[in-house]
């Protein structure tokens, strides 16, 4: 699903920084193939707006609504298994105690995180998935990876999960740790890792501030959103230094709109049933008429 709207193919950036002046500084970049219009939905956390956060059964939720990609949280447990969840602490969404990194998974596998769950009532128990599980339940689609662990490091253990399952080709991987994001590229450098780094951020800043060619490292920027950083003039400065552009996390449907129209590529949301129908409308009313 997720490749159906993208305008190109190949591997999975920088910080969007606000560009509205001239773009005369334009450097041959080659462009990212992984623009597109309209916007990917990615679900973030899973979709956690339609399920418990990190969970199959929220992903489940997210691709029958329309989402493009997944977004999923990394922590790994006291004997080596790699897990989605956003929070070390395992009493923030399920009935048990203790850090996640310190707990082995068979003592994690059968938590249920409806503990903390504040949307509709679920019937049965929502377990703590491992990302071999996520894997293996959505064999298609593509994921988002951020690495929330960072010590001991994880990313031995999630490059060898990688290359076993043979899903390089349909993962990137981020981090707000630069040493994370780092240690990743180094055990596995064919993978695609999204160059939110304070170095690279850094560097883009200076050519745009000087006017200096720049091209991004890596094909997507994933910028939070902010209100004033969004304008058509500044996704079109990261589209020309080869980089599409992600954003977080948004959820109303005027924002969504805005974003369609100033050319974002893709948009972290946790209702990506509300996401799918704002850029479903955008697509159809930007057809030309018949």
């Amino acid at each position: 699903m997720w490749c159906r709207r993208l305008l190109g193919l190949g591997l999975v950036g920088a910080v969007l920084g606000g560009c509205s002046s001239s773009r005369a500084d334009t450097a041959p970049c080659p462009p990212s193939p992984f623009r597109s219009t309209p916007p990917l939905v990615i679900a973030h956390g899973g979709g956690e707006g339609l399920g418990p956060s990190n969970t199959i059964l929220a992903m489940q939720r997210s691709i029958d609504a329309g989402a493009d990609i997944l977004d999923a949280d990394l922590w790994m447990t006291a004997d080596g298994v790699i897990v989605a969840r956003h929070d070390r602490d395992l009493a923030t969404t399920t009935e048990g105690h203790g850090n996640i990194d310190e707990t082995s998974w068979a003592d994690i596998e059968h938590l249920d995180t409806r503990a903390r769950w504040t949307g509709a009532a679920i019937s049965e128990p929502v377990r703590i998935p491992s990302l071999e599980q996520i894997i293996a339940a959505f064999p298609d689609a593509m994921l988002s990876l951020e690495i929330k662990q960072t010590s001991p490091s994880l990313a031995r253990a999630l490059c060898d999960l990688i290359r076993s399952t043979d899903v390089a080709s349909r993962v990137y991987l981020s981090s707000n740790d630069d040493a994370a994001v780092y240690a990743a590229q180094s055990e596995c450098p064919a993978l695609t890792t999204i160059t939110t780094t304070y170095r690279d951020v850094a560097a883009m800043r200076d050519a745009r501030d000087n006017g200096t060619p720049w091209c991004a490292p890596s094909p997507i920027g994933q910028p939070p959103y902010r209100e004033d950083r969004f304008a058509a003039d500044d996704v079109a400065w990261s589209h020309d230094h080869g980089m599409a552009i992600y954003t977080w996390t948004v959820d109303d449907p005027l924002v969504l709109r805005q974003l369609a129209e100033a050319g974002v590529d893709g948009v972290y949301t946790t209702r990506p049933d509300i996401a799918r129908q704002v850029f479903d409308e955008f697509s159809q009313s930007s057809q030309p008429a018949p």
